[in-house]
């Protein structure tokens, strides 16, 4: 390539990735009036370069909602982008530090779209106790990770995500209060890790931290779950501070990780 084209400035495609990284920042998903006003252009170019994404299968269009979320494409070469960092590989050994630590089962997983997928874990040795393979999909508003992943939603991407989906009761002890969980959202912001006393499974206790990319905002989360009479309040407590310790020593994770459901 000559020097005369090593400056050359592609407007249209710096705007595609311009739209690709609002829709990253958004698990919910945009529209095209949402995208022309965040990104100041206008709604004809965003529907045009939405289409053309579309079509290559970078973006996914949901009929219901009307918005874009990332699409499969992303996710096949975000795969082989991180074949290089191997961030399983990375995570591997802090969560089979936490699970030798306290005998509870230990899970490392991403969110976007719908769900939280679980990427790495370590399970307890426990004869009785709670386990999910790598690729298992969990809802939204699962547990103590999903308020670590909503808690580090830009708060209009928030408010977009609990107007659109009406909190589930999973349990008797489930937040189905919108002002309620804004609240609780607004404890893990300010404690900086999420907790759950059988909100999502019946007797269940879970502990979340988040893992966290350069920018500071979750690219990640780490949670630890167990039963309640084993996975106690004193016990969640020393959990959660040895959490914190091990995200603290891995670190800030690259960027934006897209969920494989490999084992």
């Amino acid at each position: 390539m000559s020097e005369k084209n090593t400056g050359y400035a592609a407007p249209l495609l710096h705007k595609a990735f311009a739209v690709l990284e609002d829709i990253a920042g958004s698990p919910a998903g945009l529209g095209v009036s949402e995208l022309a006003r965040r990104l100041s252009i206008s709604k004809s170019t965003v529907w045009g370069i939405t289409q053309a994404l579309t079509a290559l299968g970078a973006l996914t269009y949901h009929e219901r909602t009307r918005k874009f979320v990332l699409g499969p494409t992303l996710v096949r070469l975000g795969n082989q982008a991180l074949a290089g960092t191997d961030i399983r590989s990375l995570v591997r050994p802090y969560l089979q530090e936490l699970r030798r630590e306290f005998d509870e089962t230990v899970f490392m997983g991403t969110f976007g779209g719908d769900w939280i997928t679980i990427v790495e874990r370590a399970g307890g040795a426990q004869e009785l106790r709670l386990d999910a393979p790598v690729g298992t999909r969990i809802p939204l508003f699962a547990g103590a990770a999903a308020k670590v992943f909503l808690a580090g939603q830009r708060d209009e991407d928030l408010e977009r995500i609990l107007r659109e989906n009406p909190l589930p009761r999973y349990t008797e002890n489930s937040i189905c209060d919108a002002a309620a969980y804004r609240r609780e959202l607004a404890r893990v912001r300010q404690k900086g890790y999420a907790t759950d006393f059988g909100e999502y499974m019946p007797g269940v206790n879970a502990v979340s931290v988040p893992l966290p990319d350069h920018t500071g905002r979750p690219a990640a989360a780490l949670w630890m779950v167990g039963f309640n009479h084993t996975f106690t309040k004193e016990k969640m407590e020393r959990a959660v501070a040895a959490s914190l310790r091990i995200a603290a020593a891995i670190g800030p994770l690259p960027g934006r990780i897209l969920s494989s459901t490999r084992g």
